[in-house]
């Protein structure tokens, strides 16, 4: 099927990745866009900041996302990017919370657009290991070798990452060498996206959404990437009928012009669990 003429029709954007994010992109961007989505070569993401915490993350994702977009388009020499950045974070649970962001570029025109999502893990998070056995049985229940692991060795405050493990033979030996020179290890999930096929879907659905954004112009000024930028809170009690916390609508916008429209959502009363009155 011949994709609908866009204003990024025939448009080249570069996907700033080292770990094949830019083939989650292409199909949702080819098709809707008529847009093709590469990487650039010899591009090195790791140096802001890696899940294992061998290289410390310092920036907020938004401006992770950003400064990697970046470094891709200097790279390709293009005005338009792509980048994502994610986080994983267990608080004071067994559930790991996972934050992920696509960051769009567009140069030409001026735009940063956002598309996010906050999910809950299907990966639980790292375990502290005793023994070689225990890492291997671990991996094994993570899903390994489809699931990537990696070996966090800590030792006099210095953090290390062993990673690219495709065998538990592999895996079982080096965390037996770790353990033997007095190294604390942990089995992590690997999160990074060509390692870990759920955070592969989740980046895979947030191009989708920027995909669909990026072909839907803005009604007043026709500029391209109309879309959710913020919520509105307040859907009202079911039994009282006073504002709640609940989001009642989004609110769509354009990334150059003012203009911005009101999209309530499905539902029209909170239940009174969320009410402050009924339920201080």
């Amino acid at each position: 099927m011949t994709p609908p003429v866009t204003h990024y029709t025939g448009s080249h954007i570069t996907f700033a990745t080292m770990h094949g994010k830019e083939h989650l992109a292409r199909e949702a961007f080819r098709h809707i866009l008529g847009a093709t989505v590469t990487a650039p070569p010899d591009l090195d993401t790791d140096q802001f900041g890696t899940f294992a915490g061998d290289i410390p993350r310092v920036l907020t994702p938004r401006d992770a996302a950003r400064a990697k977009a970046r470094l891709g388009m200097q790279i390709a020499n293009t005005p338009y990017g792509l980048a994502s950045e994610g986080s994983f974070s267990a608080r004071l649970t067994p559930l790991v919370e996972q934050m992920e962001i696509l960051l769009f570029i567009d140069d030409d025109l001026g735009l940063e657009l956002i598309e996010g999502t906050l999910t809950t893990s299907p990966l639980p998070g790292g375990r502290t290991i005793t023994t070689p056995l225990r890492a291997s049985d671990f991996a094994h229940a993570l899903g390994f070798p489809a699931q990537g692991v990696i070996l966090q060795s800590a030792q006099d405050g210095q953090i290390t990452a062993h990673k690219n493990f495709t065998h538990l033979d592999e895996l079982q030996r080096t965390a037996e060498a770790l353990l033997a020179n007095g190294s604390t290890v942990t089995v992590l999930p690997d999160y990074r996206a060509h390692r870990s096929p759920s955070r592969a879907d989740t980046i895979r659905t947030l191009c989708n959404h920027m995909a669909k954004r990026l072909a839907t112009e803005c009604p007043h000024c026709r500029t391209p990437g109309f879309g959710k930028v913020d919520v509105e809170h307040g859907l009202p009690c079911s039994h009282c009928g006073a504002a709640t916390q609940v989001i009642a609508a989004d609110l769509h916008g354009c990334g150059t012009c003012p203009h911005r429209a009101r999209i309530p959502r499905r539902q029209t009363r909170a239940d009174p669990t969320w009410c402050d009155y009924c339920n201080p």
